[in-house]
C-alpha cells in the first residue's frame, strides 16, 4: 500500500525495493509564496489610500490596487511551479527526491550514505515551520539542495532514525 502510495505522489518514482515503505513524504511550504505577495498588496493599499486621499478620487487607487494584485500573482508563478514539481520522499532505506516538471531531475540515495542533514529556517521559517535542507552526502556527488520545505525538521529526524536503523541492521564486520 505505502509503495503504491508513494509512487502515486512522486509521478513515477518506484521504491529500488519490494519491501521498501515510505516513512515521510515532503514538499515545498506554501507560505513563502503567500508572504512573498504581501509587500505588493500593502503598495496597492497605499495607492488607494493615498490617491483617495489627494485627488478624491477612488477610480485611481482602485486601478492602482488592481495592478498591485495583478503583479502580486504573476510574480508567485514561478513559485506555484515550483511548489507544485517538488517532492521528497524518505523510505525506510532510502531518499528519493523529484524536482522540476520540464527538466525533471530525480535523485536517490541511501540513508546509509547520508554525512550531514543541515536544516535553515529563517524568521519566518522558524514561524511557519518551514526551512532550507541541505543533505550531503559521504561521496559529496549525490548532495540534496531542497528549498523551503513543509516540516523540515520532522523530514531530518525521519532520515536519522533510517540511517541509524540502517546501520544497526547491516552485519558487522569481525575484527582480525
Amino acid at each position: 500500500m505505502a509503495e503504491r502510495k508513494a509512487r502515486r505522489k512522486l509521478r513515477g518514482i518506484q521504491f529500488d525495493s519490494p519491501g521498501e515503505r515510505e516513512v515521510f513524504h515532503a514538499k515545498e511550504s506554501w507560505v513563502p509564496l503567500v508572504l512573498g505577495g504581501i509587500p505588493f498588496l500593502l503598495l496597492g493599499i497605499v495607492g488607494l489610500v493615498v490617491s483617495s486621499m489627494a485627488f478624491s478620487r477612488s477610480d485611481i487607487g482602485l486601478m492602482i490596487l488592481a495592478v498591485a494584485l495583478v503583479v502580486a500573482v504573476a510574480t508567485r508563478i514561478p513559485g506555484i511551479i515550483a511548489n507544485l514539481d517538488t517532492d521528497v520522499v524518505v523510505s525506510d532505506r532510502r531518499l528519493y527526491a523529484r524536482t522540476g516538471i520540464v527538466d525533471i531531475k530525480d535523485q536517490v540515495c541511501d540513508l546509509s550514505s547520508i554525512s550531514d542533514v543541515t536544516v535553515d529556517p529563517n524568521v519566518f521559517g522558524r514561524i511557519f515551520d518551514y526551512a532550507d535542507v541541505r543533505i550531503q552526502t559521504y561521496a559529496g556527488d549525490q548532495d540534496f539542495d531542497l528549498r523551503s520545505i513543509a516540516h523540515a525538521y520532522d523530514m531530518r529526524r525521519a532520515i536519522s532514525q533510517g540511517a541509524d536503523a540502517n546501520k544497526s541492521d547491516r552485519p558487522r564486520r569481525a575484527r582480525r
